[in-house]
């Protein structure tokens, strides 16, 4: 069997985006509801539903992969075969193993048959974001339509690139919304004018913490910029490995940003129990923080990928609440989704899991007094 595999890593890039072609959210069609001093009016829904959009990326990457492999191979029965192997793990591991490729190539084509195999209806993806209250948000017609999500990241050209897997994360629950992908050594004045505003990588200088703080953006900080004591502190000045918090932990926190338009996202696996070596909250941040599943499309459910992964779920549910609710600001955006989470651990807000699990059909449907 003569396999090109090399030719399979040409997946890259909006091919696998979610994201569909943004527009106008509408104006008002529903009366206001009032909830502790701001109002909650009620934009228009997209027409184009969704789950509509989930499931068109769905046959987008199937058909692409396929694609894919029939240009990589010299017949249909290489094709067959090639196939065959995407569906067996270890197989398809020890073809890679076989074929002469760099470290990226090889990391490529590993997401590339895990995303073949997980990712064959709009049911497996929705199982594999598992985030509370996105499908039936998708089915209602919120989708993120006229919302803009700045990801402020690196590695957007491959498939297992770290801010290709964010965005990807991002547009899966917002698949209306706008994404547009920001390096560190390119951050225009531009991203503040977003809707909201994601990172999940070390960045941030004191100006740049003033500028985010002072946008109308929501802005999603994944908690964790720290792994331990043998490995990289990500600049940080000190860090208590042994009490993982995000005053402690985080260099965006000690550079300052704690503005009311800011949610630090932290990970739980599928037992709702932050892993040993992740920042919780911790007192100083818990009035900004919650918690929320974290594994990357391609890997299992329940997995903890890092925090990376789970801040873009954060950042798509805001984009669903501001296409939903137009007329709020950032601040508003982030007090209605830390404020409509589900509670874990001590009662109310604590130093652990701060407000509790992401709950994107609860923050799009509020109910009492938001505080």
């Amino acid at each position: 069997m003569n396999i090109k595999t090399i030719a399979l890593t040409g997946l890259v890039g909006s091919t696998l985006l979610l994201t569909g072609c943004g527009g106008g959210g509408g104006g008002s069609n529903v009366q206001p509801t009032a909830i502790d001093g701001f109002n909650m009016t009620e934009g228009t829904a997209d027409t184009k539903l969704g789950a509509t959009y989930i499931s068109d990326a769905v046959t987008i990457v199937q058909s692409s992969i396929n694609t894919a492999i029939d240009n990589a191979t010299d017949s249909a029965a290489d094709a067959t075969a090639v196939r065959n192997l995407l569906n067996d793990e270890d197989a398809y591991l020890n073809l890679l193993g076989s074929v002469s490729l760099t470290t990226d190539e090889r990391n490529d084509l590993l997401v590339l048959g895990r995303l073949y195999r997980n990712i064959e209806t709009s049911s497996d993806l929705y199982s594999h974001l598992n985030v509370t209250g996105v499908q039936q948000a998708h089915v209602d017609g919120w989708t993120g339509k006229g919302t803009t999500i700045a990801v402020y990241d690196v590695e957007f050209d491959n498939l297992s690139g770290h801010g290709f897997n964010v965005s990807l994360l991002a547009s899966s629950v917002a698949p209306g919304a706008t994404i547009n992908e920001y390096t560190g050594l390119d951050v225009p004045i531009e991203i503040l004018n977003s809707d909201v505003i994601t990172t999940s990588i070390d960045g941030s200088t004191a100006s740049r913490v003033t500028y985010v703080e002072g946008s109308n953006a929501l802005v999603t900080v994944a908690a964790q910029h720290t792994n331990g004591p043998l490995e990289d502190m990500a600049g940080m000045s000190s860090c208590d490995v042994n009490n993982r918090t995000v005053a402690n932990c985080n260099t965006w926190a000690e550079d300052g940003l704690n503005g009311d338009n800011v949610i630090y996202v932290g990970e739980v696996d599928s037992n709702n129990t932050i892993p040993a070596w992740s920042n919780k909250a911790g007192d100083t941040h818990k009035n900004q923080f919650l918690v929320t599943a974290s594994n990357a499309l391609y890997n299992p459910v329940g997995d903890t990928n890092g925090n990376s992964f789970a801040a873009p779920r954060v950042a798509g549910a805001g984009a669903l609440v501001r296409h939903k609710f137009p007329n709020l600001s950032g601040s508003q955006t982030a007090t209605t989704i830390l404020h409509t989470a589900d509670d874990l651990g001590a009662v109310g807000v604590d130093a652990v899991y701060g407000h509790g699990k992401l709950n994107v059909g609860k923050a799009l449907a509020p109910v009492g007094n938001l505080h």
